[in-house]
């Protein structure tokens, strides 16, 4: 027999991963589909289909005739392994990657029009 879905347990359980999506990504949403729809390419693809998961069993969930129909050991380890991930994110390094992300992109515009500004006086006769 399925061990049935606590609807409260889910609510609190997600509930309490909200936040760590604002902290940890940036990701302010009012549930979990729009929580991982926002965070996008930052999970991982496993956990885009924890995601997905966890997303279709919120919007069952209130109707206990369907939540009776749905596993819940796959549910609560979806929900422990996105846990461990955001409880694993360094938004310090992440925040690094991206200023040197964009430092990269500076330097190598710089170096493309330096370069195409010297091949132009080479190619009119300044150089």
């Amino acid at each position: 027999m399925r061990a049935m879905i606590d609807g409260n347990e889910f609510t609190a359980r997600a509930e309490a991963l909200r936040p760590q999506f604002k902290e940890k990504l940036g990701v302010k949403a009012h549930d979990l589909r729009h929580a991982f729809g926002r965070a996008g390419r930052d999970l991982p693809r496993r956990l885009r289909a924890d995601g997905a998961l966890l997303s279709r069993t919120e919007r069952v969930v209130g109707n206990p005739h369907i939540a009776r129909q749905l596993e819940a050991a796959p549910v609560w380890e979806a929900f422990d392994r996105v846990s461990a991930f955001l409880r694993g994110v360094d938004v310090g390094h992440r925040r690094r990657g991206r200023l040197l992300d964009i430092a990269a992109t500076v330097a190598f515009n710089l170096i493309v029009v330096f370069t195409a500004f010297v091949f132009w006086l080479w190619w009119r006769g300044y150089v």
